[in-house]
């Protein structure tokens, strides 16, 4: 059975990450040397050593989890694993696009490049945060925004029914923080340093779609399912509206896995660091198998998790 892969967003790094990867497969130092030559700098050092603050810094963050998810899917494509769907989960876009041949890998990197530097410069001098409130819905989460909490907090992420992520200033996100509390929701503030996903973000945006349509895109070997559309992108026209309106709109991955499910599939593999992809699934869909890619061991399951889905 071929597995769906869901490709990593910002926010799963952490310091060691893909360590053992680059110590146990070739191909994974391979993709490491080639992006640092690309790009100056030294994502190996960065990825394994950090320091934290470094990594987690939006300019280096989304260059390092790209590298180090298109090293695992390399990985993979190696072993004869390959995919139905592909779905990257915000950053992770663009990492499944380059998986499925949209995009050359150094394209792929150069526009992460560019995208992680206009998101970080639009919120230069600015407090933001985002944060994730469990255990209520969605549309009341909205309601609170519209009735109690006012302007400037968004929803960023419709990650499961349980799982919303709102996004905006800190002073916002702090009033809905208190809505949250006094309706006995959980709020979790990310390990991100921007208010991503917003209209914040529509001068960046713009600089964005610039560049993107000065690049030259392919159509994908298997659909890419859209964070906006939450759809089978088949075209490169498809595509190219896809990445022109991610950055400013909210990811709609609960839907997008609702699609995929309707379709049949019920083996995922989350391509990247950490196992937050995996959480998602598990918050939309108990009956379905995700399998991490995180180390070594991990990998080595596949064939036989695969074979035995």
């Amino acid at each position: 059975m071929n597995p769906v892969m869901f490709f990593t967003g910002q926010g799963a790094q952490a310091v060691g990450m893909g360590k053992a990867l680059y110590s146990h497969y070739p191909v994974v130092r391979e993709v490491f040397e080639l992006a640092s030559d690309l790009s100056g700098m030294d994502l190996a050092a960065l990825c394994f050593n950090g320091p934290r603050a470094a990594l987690n810094s939006t300019k280096n963050t989304q260059p390092a989890i790209y590298t180090l998810s298109f090293a695992i899917y390399r990985v993979l494509a190696e072993r004869g694993i390959v995919p139905k769907f592909v779905a990257g989960h915000s950053l992770g876009e663009l990492t499944a696009l380059t998986a499925v041949g949209c995009l050359d890998f150094s394209q792929g990197l150069h526009l992460v490049h560019a995208r992680a530097r206009l998101m970080e410069a639009a919120f230069d001098n600015m407090e933001v945060a985002m944060a994730a409130v469990e255990n209520v819905s969605a549309e009341e989460i909205q309601g609170w925004i519209d009735n109690t909490v006012g302007a400037s907090v968004w929803i960023a992420n419709l990650n499961a029914p349980n799982q919303t992520v709102v996004s905006g200033t800190t002073a916002a996100v702090n009033r809905l923080a208190e809505q949250a509390q006094a309706a006995s929701a959980k709020i979790t503030r990310l390990q991100v340093s921007g208010a991503f996903h917003t209209p914040l973000l529509s001068e960046a945006g713009v600089e964005f779609a610039r560049l993107i349509d000065k690049t030259e895109l392919r159509a994908p070997s298997c659909p890419v399912i859209g964070n906006v559309s939450a759809t089978p992108l088949t075209t490169t026209e498809a595509i190219y509206a896809e990445l022109v309106a991610q950055m400013c709109s909210p990811v709609q991955w609960t839907r997008s896995i609702q699609y995929i499910l309707a379709q049949g599939s019920s083996f995922f593999i989350e391509v990247g660091p950490g196992k937050i992809l995996k959480g998602l699934m598990l918050r939309n869909s108990r009956e379905s198998v995700c399998r991490s890619s995180e180390t070594p061991r991990d990998i080595e399951a596949l064939p036989l998790l695969e074979e035995a889905a």
